[in-house]
């Protein structure tokens, strides 16, 4: 009988893509824990903010103004129910009720002396906010004499873009140099004025999404992409960008300074300013089992923010009407995880000078993500297959790693083979200690399950050795 120890060296977050016979330091099925620097840590659940926004918030927004002074501030604005709120001397206020859809979209615009938080929603006229009157105020936009209301908006230089219309589902159009209140065109001056072009694919795809990105207005249907770029009408050009995905996930769609992500039919899609793919036709297959159980009929609900280099996607999966899993990716080191998040119905990248925070709106309320002070429950690791000689039986012995945390808990640890299973549950003090115990299992397939026990947070920062002992066939 020969003896060996199997090591962990360092934690590569979760990866479906080789089923159960994974890379050491991947997890095809984990649950609430991430894996930062080669180390595996608990998910922290969200922490309360104060006050709640309204019962029925779906909508979160942050608006920028300046006064005549040059002194900065902001303002957070939610909504939902009919209405539009705006937090103010720390009360929610609102703005304005009895629209038609929740489904808001928003920039902001500095509109001669005046900043504006500009809302659109498909359904009702534009309205604006100027910060600081008691409700909003409607506008009225034309094109050709004809009103004409947009669910997506977006801004590049001086005008405002608007797309998915009722009646042109191929349309986008642009509004007035330096007036989003002006979108008709001008005939004496057409290169100031607004306009409109139709892009036509032939596909039975629709206009979902508008974006500025990389000095261009980015225009995503349903099975494809288009790219225009210049800066005054008679410069436009519009290209379709190489590749054959789309998104019919508008909340998706986030950006770096070189790359742009949304989702796509096959899952995380990028955009490098020339062609357009999913991560999975890229090579990156490793949650390809997640985005399997999209619910494809509420992937409108789903929704993302990227925060600290770190694309957060919240998806409805198993069929459920709204989002109920937060996916995350980070792009420094390319681990994926799954988080359970129940109802998250928006995010917001809050800013307040330098410092950014990562809030959440939920059915619940609206919370600061991943700083609370304890675990998201449920957290658990599964490892792949051990590696063996062929044939061989073998059994696992003693598990042991190091484990830091703020407060004392548990940790479960579960061997796994074809015979069964066999678990030890260990409590850890806080700060770092070690974890150490024995569990004796037979079996060819055999696996290691790490679970939180209750909500306490812990960190895993050097690994994980795995004593295992060979027997001959």
């Amino acid at each position: 009988m020969a003896f060996s120890t199997y090591k962990i060296e360092a934690f590569q977050g979760m990866d479906q893509s080789r089923g159960a016979y994974g890379a050491a330091g991947t997890s095809p099925d984990a649950l609430n824990m991430v894996c930062r620097k080669g180390q595996l840590m608990t998910a922290r659940a969200p922490l309360a903010c104060a006050p709640h926004p309204p019962a029925g918030c779906a909508r979160l927004f942050q608006g920028f103004f300046r006064d005549a002074a040059g002194a900065d501030r902001t303002a957070l604005v939610a909504a939902g129910g009919g209405a539009v709120y705006a937090l103010l001397d720390s009360a929610w206020t609102c703005l304005g009720s009895g629209f038609a859809s929740d489904d808001w979209c928003a920039v902001n615009y500095r509109h001669g002396s005046d900043d504006w938080l500009i809302l659109v929603n498909g359904r009702d006229r534009m309205q604006y906010w100027d910060g600081e009157s008691a409700a909003l105020t409607a506008v009225d936009v034309t094109v050709g004499g004809q009103s004409v209301v947009f669910e997506r908006l977006t801004l590049i230089y001086e005008r405002l873009w608007g797309a998915v219309t009722a009646g042109e589902p191929d349309r986008v159009y642009w509004s007035e140099s330096f007036a989003p209140d002006n979108w008709e065109l001008n005939p004496s001056l057409p290169e100031t004025g607004g306009g409109f072009l139709d892009i036509a694919t032939f596909d039975g795809g629709r206009i979902r999404a508008v974006t500025a990105a990389f000095d261009d207005v980015l225009i995503f249907k349903d099975h494809s992409m288009h790219r225009l770029n210049g800066t005054y009408p008679g410069d436009f050009s519009l290209t379709q960008v190489y590749g054959s995905e789309g998104t019919l996930a508008p909340r998706t769609v986030v950006h770096t300074a070189s790359r742009l992500y949304f989702l796509g039919g096959d899952g995380l899609c990028v955009y490098d300013g020339m062609t357009v793919c999913s991560l999975t036709h890229a090579g990156d297959a490793k949650m390809k089992d997640v985005f399997a159980r999209v619910n494809r009929s509420a992937i409108t609900q789903a929704c993302a923010a990227l925060w600290q280099d770190v694309i957060f996607l919240a998806v409805p999966l198993d069929g459920a009407a709204e989002n109920t899993h937060v996916v995350t990716y980070s792009l420094s080191d390319g681990t994926w995880a799954l988080m359970s998040l129940a109802g998250v119905k928006d995010w917001l990248v809050r800013r307040e000078g330098q410092e950014e925070q990562l809030l959440c709106l939920t059915g619940d309320g609206l919370f600061r993500f991943g700083e609370g002070d304890e675990a998201l429950p449920g957290a658990t690791w599964l490892t792949p297959v051990l590696p063996a000689k062929p044939l061989n039986r073998r059994r696992m012995g003693r598990v042991s790693f190091p484990i830091e945390a703020a407060d004392a808990g548990e940790v479960t640890l579960t061997a796994l083979s074809e015979n069964g299973q066999v678990s030890r549950t260990a409590a850890f003090p806080a700060g770092r200690s070690a974890i150490r115990q024995r569990l004796r299992l037979r079996g060819r397939q055999l696996r290691l399950r790490v679970e939180a026990a209750g909500t306490a947070a812990f960190c895993l920062p050097d690994g994980v050795d795995i004593e295992i002992e060979e027997e001959s066939p």
